[in-house]
Parts: C-alpha cells; sequence; structure tokens
C-alpha cells in the first residue's frame, strides 16, 4: 500500500515539475526576443501574403520585421571614416525611398523609441573564394526597449565594400542594403533591386513598392 502511494506521490511531483517548466517558458522568450524573432523569422517568411514565391508580386520581407510594428520614419548617420563621395552615394540612395512616400529617412541620431540606420563602409577580400563576389551588406535589427510602454524599434546597419570600389562602391548596391535595414528580402524578379545579384537598378520595382506598403501601412507612418 505504502508502495503506491509512493509511486502517486512521486507521479505528482513529476507532473508539477512540467508545469513549472512550461508556465515558466514565456520568461525566458521575452528576455531573449530579438533572438527568437529571427529564429522563427525562417517560418514567418513562407507565410502565403508575402514570402519568397513573392506572391501577388510583391519583393519577399525580412520575417524579423513585421507589418505594422515599425515608425516608417528612420534617422541614418555616417560611420566615422565615411568618404564623403560615398556619403554623397547614400543620399542618393536614401533619396530614392523618400520619393515613395512610403518611408521618411531623415539625417540625424535616433533617440529613444526611433529607428535608426547607420550607413559605413568595410573592406572584404573575397578573391581566395572564386565565382564570389560581396559587394555589400545589410539588415535589420530589431530592438525592443522596456519602459511605462514597450517601443520596438529597428537599428539596423547598410554597409559597402569598398574593397571592390568598381562594383561595391555603386547607388544600386545602397539602394539594396538599405532594403535590406527596412525590411526587403532578396527577390527571385531580376528587375527588383532586391535580386541577389547586381543589376544596376536605381528605381523599385513595383514589388519592392508593395512589400513597402506591407511593412509600413498608412497607419504606422507616425514621428
Amino acid at each position: 500500500m505504502r508502495k503506491r502511494w509512493l509511486v502517486l506521490l512521486l507521479l505528482v511531483v513529476s507532473c508539477l515539475s512540467i508545469l513549472y517548466v512550461r508556465h515558466d517558458l514565456p520568461q525566458v522568450v521575452r528576455s531573449s526576443q530579438v533572438t527568437v524573432a529571427q529564429a522563427a523569422s525562417r517560418l514567418v517568411i513562407k507565410l502565403p501574403l508575402v514570402g519568397r514565391k513573392e506572391a501577388a508580386g510583391a519583393t519577399p520581407v525580412e520575417g524579423i520585421v513585421k507589418p505594422g510594428q515599425l515608425k516608417a520614419t528612420y534617422y541614418y548617420h555616417f560611420a566615422p571614416r565615411t568618404a564623403p563621395k560615398t556619403q554623397a552615394l547614400f543620399e542618393r540612395a536614401v533619396a530614392v525611398y523618400n520619393a515613395t512616400g512610403i518611408v521618411n529617412l531623415v539625417p540625424g541620431q535616433p533617440r529613444l523609441g526611433q529607428n535608426g540606420i547607420t550607413l559605413y563602409t568595410y573592406h572584404k577580400d573575397l578573391s581566395n573564394q572564386p565565382g564570389y563576389l560581396e559587394l555589400g551588406k545589410g539588415g535589420p535589427e530589431i530592438q525592443t526597449i522596456s519602459g511605462i510602454k514597450l517601443l520596438t524599434v529597428n537599428r539596423g546597419r547598410a554597409g559597402l565594400n569598398a574593397h571592390y570600389p568598381d562594383r561595391g562602391l555603386q547607388e544600386s548596391v545602397a539602394i539594396h542594403e538599405i532594403g535590406h535595414v527596412l525590411g526587403l528580402d532578396h527577390s527571385e524578379n531580376r528587375g527588383s533591386v532586391m535580386f541577389a545579384i547586381d543589376q544596376g537598378h536605381l528605381r523599385l520595382s513595383t514589388g519592392d513598392l508593395l512589400a513597402l506598403q506591407y511593412l509600413y501601412p498608412k497607419k504606422g507612418q507616425k514621428k
């Protein structure tokens, strides 16, 4: 009889421990929101509305950037030692996005609760990797700031590879990398600035515009 009670007691304790662990999981998620969002992004990207298959003609979007989650205004600044000619190149790329009327990129440092973009150059030699040439890199960095209320901001970075000045320091590459920061992913459409291989495009395609409108609907355009 005692053995039965002992077995029953052990079962109850084990069940309670399982419930406790499951209850504690949301706290772990909250303490690493950016990491969890990045891990889940691959699932979100495959949703039918906007995904890698470019449903409805829209350019794919980065899963970490949620539609309507971010304000449409970004404050951009240049990293130290960014050459004046490269700054002018970036400025022309910024003007392409401002001309859409969907997002608003203005010079300056972001304050608390504001989106920001760091524009920079770097040097990376890939001569030991034939057939592969990295012209630039960029992407969003989603941060959740705790305060009176939770604030979600994007503090992304867009860089051009100055090791290949004839190829990397191009306006089309700058447009592509800034697009990544804003949440646009690679496209399979050669007419898109987000095609993985530089096509020299200086204007956004219809699919690029559809994706931006999806990520930054009118109701989200608040300063």
